[in-house]
C-alpha cells in the first residue's frame, strides 16, 4: 500500500448567473416592477434578464421610469431610455392599416377628404417611452447596425382592392420623428376614386398604426406638448364620409345636437362637456358657454339647444379632457 500522499483537489461549483423578473407593459414598453422569481398575483407579462440594471430597480438606486422594454427579434431588453433609437426591421408580410379615429398609435395616418391632402405623424407619446425625450432632433437610429433601418412604406390602393395600387410612398421614419409630421398633396389621384375611398397597406416597423379621415384641412392633427390646452374647432358641413362625435343641427333659427354615438366612454368622454362658444374667426372672442350634461349625450339621441348663441357662424373652444371631440353641422 503507498504511502505517498494524495492530492485532494477542492472542486467549487460556478453558480449560475442571477436572473430579475422584469414586469412590463405590453403597450406602452413601460417598466411596471421587477421581482427575483415570478409572482402570480402580477398579470403583466414579463421576461427574464441578467441585466444589473433589473437588480437595481429591485433595489430602488434605479427609477423604473428611466428604462423601457425593447423588442428584438427574439428576446426582449431592458434599456435606458437615451437619445437613441432602435427601431426593428420590417415585416415580411402586408398588414391593412385599420381605421380608428379615436385611439392615438405610433404612427397616425389623417385623410383630409375635402382638402385633399394627407398627413403622416409619429407619436409624441410614444417617442417619450422609446427615448425620454419629445422633441428629437438629429435623430441617432440604430447604432449598433451602423444606423441601418429600413424606410416606412405604404401602398395606398382603392376600397381595400390590394389588387388596384395607387401609389407607394416611402417615408424616412427619421425625418418623421425629426418633423413630427410630414404632409402629403393627394389631389394628383382626383379622378381615381375618393380620398375617402382609399385604403392603406404596410410592413410594419412600429407596433401600432391607424387611419383616420378628417373633413377638411385646417392645421396638423400632430399634438405637441408646446401647444396651447385648449383645441379651437370650427365644425364643418356635415360629410357621409366622415362621421363627427356630435352633429350641430339647424332649423328656423334653433339648433340641437345629436350624439353620433352610444356609449360616451367609446369617444372618451367621462364627465359633462364645456364648450367655450367664440368668433369663428377670432378665438380670444367669447360669445357664451355651452354645457353638455353626461346623462344627456350618447346613445345617438338629439338634445335641444335652449340658447339664443348662432352656432352657425361660431367655433368651440374645447378642454384638454374633450380636445379630441369632433363636431359637424346639416340643415334640417
Amino acid at each position: 500500500m503507498s504511502t505517498e500522499p494524495s492530492l485532494l483537489q477542492n472542486l467549487k461549483k460556478e453558480k449560475a448567473p442571477k436572473k430579475w423578473c422584469v414586469y412590463y407593459d405590453d403597450d406602452s414598453g413601460e417598466v411596471i416592477t421587477v421581482t427575483n422569481r415570478v409572482l402570480d398575483e402580477i398579470k403583466s407579462p414579463h421576461f427574464f434578464t441578467e441585466n444589473d440594471d433589473a437588480r437595481k430597480i429591485l433595489m430602488g438606486i434605479q427609477d423604473p421610469k428611466k428604462f423601457s422594454i425593447l423588442e428584438t427579434e427574439d428576446s426582449f431588453i431592458l434599456a435606458e431610455k437615451s437619445a437613441v433609437l432602435r427601431i426593428k426591421e420590417a415585416e415580411q408580410s402586408l398588414s391593412m392599416i385599420p381605421v380608428n379615429d379615436k385611439t392615438k398609435a405610433d404612427v397616425n395616418i389623417i385623410m383630409y377628404i375635402n382638402s385633399w391632402k394627407m398627413e403622416v405623424n409619429f407619436d409624441q407619446d410614444t417617442l417619450y417611452k422609446m427615448t425620454g425625450k419629445r422633441y428629437f432632433k438629429q435623430a441617432t437610429i440604430n447604432p449598433e447596425k451602423d444606423e441601418k433601418y429600413d424606410n416606412i412604406t405604404l401602398y395606398i390602393i382603392k376600397d381595400k382592392d390590394p389588387n388596384f395600387l395607387i401609389k407607394k410612398i416611402d417615408i424616412d421614419p427619421g425625418e418623421l420623428v425629426e418633423q413630427g409630421y410630414l404632409l402629403f398633396d393627394m389631389s394628383a389621384f382626383r379622378n381615381v376614386c375618393g380620398l375617402g375611398e382609399m385604403s392603406i397597406l404596410t410592413k410594419k416597423i412600429f407596433k401600432t398604426y391607424r387611419v383616420t379621415k378628417k373633413a377638411t384641412f385646417v392645421g396638423a392633427d400632430y399634438t405637441s406638448r408646446r401647444s396651447i390646452r385648449r383645441r379651437h374647432i370650427i365644425p364643418q358641413i356635415s360629410n357621409s364620409e366622415v362621421l363627427c362625435d356630435f352633429t350641430i343641427i339647424s332649423k328656423d333659427n334653433s339648433f340641437s345636437l345629436r350624439s353620433n354615438f352610444k356609449d360616451p366612454s367609446t369617444v372618451k368622454i367621462y364627465n359633462d362637456v364645456g364648450l367655450y362658444v367664440t368668433d369663428k374667426n377670432d378665438p380670444n372672442r367669447l360669445l357664451g358657454t355651452l354645457m353638455l350634461p353626461k346623462k344627456d349625450i350618447g346613445y345617438n339621441v338629439t338634445l335641444e339647444i335652449e340658447s339664443e348663441l348662432d352656432l352657425k357662424n361660431s367655433a368651440f373652444l374645447l378642454r384638454e379632457e374633450n380636445r379630441n371631440t369632433t363636431f359637424d353641422i346639416t340643415e334640417s
